[in-house]
């Protein structure tokens, strides 16, 4: 998702020189903007058998991630920290196996918490799928199932594809569940292509509507949303206003935001920016004539995107999985959040984390409490 504390903290210089009202335009634009790839500096080292990456909070981070290397368009799996210089300018760590092909990644590369890359990899009965529209089709990958009577839409947020969902795939696997990982109308593979701007999920939803609907026809009975960061806001709004939503039997978010209004004036917070320029920022967004300007079909409704304030608004069954050491959306929001929905919300404090990275810190502790919890509440319904 959109990582706005670190987008405010480098445009926070910006207030003294041009204004709140300059600052507030820019922030706006980065909030539902496609931001450019953050790149690091890479060298295969240790006879190939380790990979040398520029230290930072993110590829210190204990566990498997990947790294993607934009100029062939091919990943490397990476294991565990070896080393950090003593300089703490670059961190070693182990190289998992690679893709075919290739053998060491170039000087740039993407730092990714995908750790699968390809469907294939998380499970052989796979194919890609058109789930139909109100614009045209949303490809998605159809992980088949032994019980096709129950199905999980696995929702990915803000800026990022597909694929990084296959963690979650992974995780529900060992259940036997028929999965769809749809796309929507901000991802660049819809066809006709539609918004270069996130409605933060206010509009996206209707595109994983249109996913349940898919399942439905297909022979789903019961359907799991699974949705990370934003993609916890588009489960939220798709568990409320599907045409399908007794079918919904339980939402799984990992590091959800259940309130953009106080992500963002967190975000602000923590970069040392007034709450002034965090509320100037939304009202923007709110302005039917600046929302067009950035692209926006509809001015965002921030009260509308908003689980904290208003008690009880979910209705559904809801486990969530958190870091409490989440800097982008943090813990205490997920805390709120289950405390104004106290009979619906399961919260669990997951291990040190950074955002929706809580699969990479411990598979086995994020996939036990999320298949023990949906075994839970599938019999809780069946009973």
């Amino acid at each position: 998702m959109l990582t706005t504390r670190r987008v405010l903290a480098l445009a926070g210089f910006l207030i003294p020189a041009a204004g709140l009202s300059g600052f507030a335009v820019v922030m706006a634009r980065k909030i539902v903007k496609r931001g450019p790839k953050d790149y690091r500096r890479a060298q295969v080292v240790g006879d190939g058998r380790r990979i040398r990456i520029d230290l930072d909070d993110y590829t210190k981070a204990p566990g498997n991630f990947g790294v993607y290397d934009p100029a062939t368009g091919k990943y490397l799996g990476v294991g565990e920290v070896v080393q950090i210089d003593e300089d703490q300018r670059y961190v070693e760590r182990q190289i998992m196996t690679p893709c075919p092909g290739v053998a060491s990644p170039g000087a740039m590369v993407d730092w990714t918490p995908d750790v699968f890359f390809e469907p294939s990899a998380v499970g052989p009965r796979h194919e890609e799928v058109d789930v139909p529209t109100a614009y045209g089709v949303a490809p998605a990958w159809l992980f088949e199932g032994k019980k096709a009577d129950v199905w999980v839409i696995h929702i990915h947020g803000s800026w990022t594809d597909r694929s990084i969902m296959f963690r979650d795939v992974h995780a529900f696997s060992s259940l036997g569940f028929t999965s769809l990982v749809p796309s929507f109308r901000s991802d660049p593979d819809v066809r006709p292509p539609q918004a270069e701007s996130s409605h933060l999920g206010q509009t996206e939803w209707h595109d994983v509507d249109n996913a349940v609907a898919y399942a439905v026809a297909h022979g789903a009975e019961r359907v799991i949303l699974s949705g990370w960061s934003m993609g916890g806001t588009i489960a939220l709004l798709t568990a409320e206003h599907s045409a399908h939503r007794d079918r919904i039997a339980g939402l799984v978010l990992v590091g959800p935001v259940t309130s953009w209004r106080k992500t963002i004036t967190a975000g602000a917070a923590k970069a040392g920016v007034p709450a002034v320029g965090a509320g100037f920022v939304m009202r923007l967004l709110q302005a039917p004539a600046f929302a067009k300007m950035l692209g926006l079909r509809e001015p965002l409704d921030f009260d509308n995107l908003d689980w904290i304030d208003v008690p009880n608004r979910v209705a559904v069954p809801t486990l969530v999985m958190h870091s409490t050491t989440d800097r982008e959306v943090p813990w205490e929001l997920s805390a709120a959040f289950q405390k104004a929905n106290p009979e619906a919300v399961t919260l669990v404090a997951s291990p040190e984390a950074h955002h929706t990275q809580e699969w990479n810190a411990s598979p086995a502790v994020f996939t036990n409490e999320v298949t023990g919890w949906v075994r839970r509440i599938l019999m809780t319904a069946e009973g």
